[in-house]
């Protein structure tokens, strides 16, 4: 079961004959699954375009019923944003819905962003695709890199944004709808997190965990029935032996894998043979090869931003091999649930608690809570917590520039932009911990598209289902935290079901050691990539900074293994997109 790819095109009939369409389904190489007098349809597997739901159009993807849901769609509904905004409270998957409207073409993407949206627009079409490389071979656009584009996505890394480091190719952002009237196009947002921020306490703590249980358990049976012989990923921490356990109770067939280096920090067998123990599933165990780690080529060059880490592609070889020899129709993952359970090390909690409840004994046990989790004393912590609740909700978006190796000149002019994005807009007096919470779970969401490209089946994110994202944004800051302990609302809610060393697990192993010692070894190759590349020939990068780290003998700092491999990859990925074999014949 290969992952999904689709190419659909609002066009104008003057401009687009059916001559035209024929030719453009030739070049894209899929079959049409659906038509009208200006919307275009196309899929590798027909078997996922449906028709909505609740209206006009289809959906392209997997589409569910949410439970408890109305199952009755509203007596002639055929407004689209209102058709929009039914299809997102009653349902939920990864999909893009598109329909020709009385307004116009539209095209909605699922608030979790599970099926990628990338456009390009031009004289009487917009397109939208799963991928930036069908638009390219259907011949809607010349790849061009926007360097500018490129330093920004450096500065604000994991930020999901409209534009593309591809010049012509923007992204439409989960949750939101673009209706297209044949001459313009217009953007509206269609869910929101704020909207799920609950603000009335009067359930306990052991129901909401036990909700956020059950959805879990609810989401991951959903997702087994689609694909009933799934791979796991298990590095051996909480959030993906969580999707294992939920995967075991529902699967017909699961297997598990964890890759491990030489490095003991990063090898997590003994957490992930326990989690294996308890469900009944086989462990499959591979190292980390150096040798799959090639500085030319991105990990992210399918993807129109470069959002890659060298390194990965060792990792990604291994899950290809895994998936191969084992047949399975999906590879699961745990990623996002540090971000979905909110693990903070923050005082925002303490504030969200003060403004909820006052003085009073909960506030004195988030305190206590935010002491042991963050090792800093009651002092410091409160210091913090006022520091932190007197700037206020707006603005306070805790996106943090990442600046490393960063061109002084280039900082400079970036430091007066804010961070943006329709999720940050938080309301006034809107809790500090959910606006940390949205901030991390936007970084999770960039993390959905940047997959293996090359993997030959889809690979699911579970834990940043819609229903998941919600439940947790209901669940207050200071529960995340409650006991002295991360992700304690999701530990609560498995800790019946997995492991005790495993439930309780405050970290977990890091493959940090493997890629130190692949910069060691690879000192010359990576500082003549980085010092004569393109970003250092745009001023993006500091030469100086890095001839330092990468002079030998140099230790390497904290950030640095994950900052270089993201700086060599996306040298790699400015040279693919560059490459005059990628323009059309």
């Amino acid at each position: 079961m290969r992952p999904l790819r689709y190419l659909a095109m609002a066009f104008d009939p003057r401009h687009w004959d059916d001559d035209r369409l024929h030719s453009l389904a030739v070049q894209a190489a899929m079959p049409i699954a659906y038509r009208t007098n200006r919307l275009i349809v196309m899929v590798t597997d027909t078997g996922e375009v449906n028709r909505n739901p609740i209206g006009d159009g289809v959906t392209i993807g997997k589409i569910f019923r949410k439970k408890g849901s109305n199952p009755k769609s509203p007596s002639g509904m055929r407004q689209n944003a209102r058709s929009s905004e039914e299809l997102i409270s009653n349902f939920w998957g990864s999909y893009v819905h598109v329909a020709d409207g009385p307004t116009g073409v539209v095209i909605l993407r699922d608030p979790s962003g599970g099926l990628p949206c990338y456009q390009v627009a031009g004289t009487g079409f917009a397109a939208f695709a799963s991928d930036a490389p069908l638009l390219v071979s259907a011949g809607l656009l010349r790849p061009s890199v926007d360097l500018e584009v490129v330093g920004q996505t450096l500065y604000f890394s994991q930020l999901p944004r409209v534009e593309t480091a591809i010049a012509g190719i923007k992204q439409l952002l989960p949750g939101h709808m673009l209706t297209w009237d044949g001459q313009r196009e217009e953007i509206s947002q269609h869910w929101n997190p704020w909207s799920h921020v609950e603000t009335d306490f009067s359930k306990s703590t052991a129901e909401r965990s036990d909700r956020l249980g059950q959805i879990l358990r609810d989401t991951h049976a959903t997702w087994a029935a689609c694909y009933p012989h799934s791979l796991v990923g298990l590095s051996g921490g909480l959030d993906s032996s969580i999707v294992a356990v939920c995967l075991a109770e529902a699967s017909q067939r699961l297997e598990c894998l964890t890759a491990v280096t030489s490095d003991p920090v990063g090898d997590e067998r003994l957490y992930a043979r326990l989690v294996c123990e308890q469900i009944g599933a086989q462990l499959f165990e591979c190292e980390y090869v150096s040798d799959a780690i090639d500085l030319d080529r991105s990990v992210a060059e399918a993807v129109p931003i470069p959002n890659g880490k060298s390194h990965e592609r060792a990792y990604n070889r291994a899950v290809r091999d895994a998936a191969h020899r084992l047949n399975v129709d999906a590879f699961f993952v745990g990623a996002g649930g540090d971000n979905v359970f909110y693990l903070t090390h923050s005082a925002r909690p303490i504030v969200d608690r003060y403004r909820t409840e006052g003085l009073s004994k909960g506030l004195i046990d988030t305190i206590s809570d935010i002491c042991t989790i963050t090792g800093a004393s009651i002092w410091r912590v409160l210091r913090e917590a006022i520091r932190v609740g007197s700037r206020g909700s707006r603005g306070a978006t805790g996106w943090h520039a990442d600046v490393d190796y960063l061109d002084p000149d280039f900082l400079a002019d970036k430091a007066a932009r804010p961070v943006e994005h329709p999720w940050l807009n938080a309301p006034a007096e809107a809790p500090l911990g959910k606006v940390g919470h949205i901030s991390m779970i936007l970084r999770a969401m960039n993390h959905i598209e940047h997959r293996d490209k090359e993997l030959a089946v889809p690979m699911i994110s579970p834990l940043l289902s819609q229903p998941v994202i919600e439940a947790c944004l209901g669940i207050p800051s200071w529960e995340a935290c409650e006991g002295g302990v991360d992700r304690s609302a999701a530990r609560r809610a498995f800790s019946g079901a997995l492991p005790p060393r495993v439930v309780g697990r405050h970290g977990k192993g890091s493959p940090d050691g493997f890629v130190g010692d692949f910069i060691h070894r690879h000192r010359a190759g990576i500082a003549d990539r980085l010092l004569n590349g393109q970003l250092a020939a745009n001023r993006l990068i500091d030469r100086k900074a890095l001839e330092a780290a990468l002079r030998d003998g140099a230790p390497l700092q904290r950030n640095d293994c994950a900052r270089i491999m993201e700086l060599v990859d996306t040298e790699a990925w400015i040279a693919h997109w560059s490459s005059p074999s990628l323009l059309p014949a």
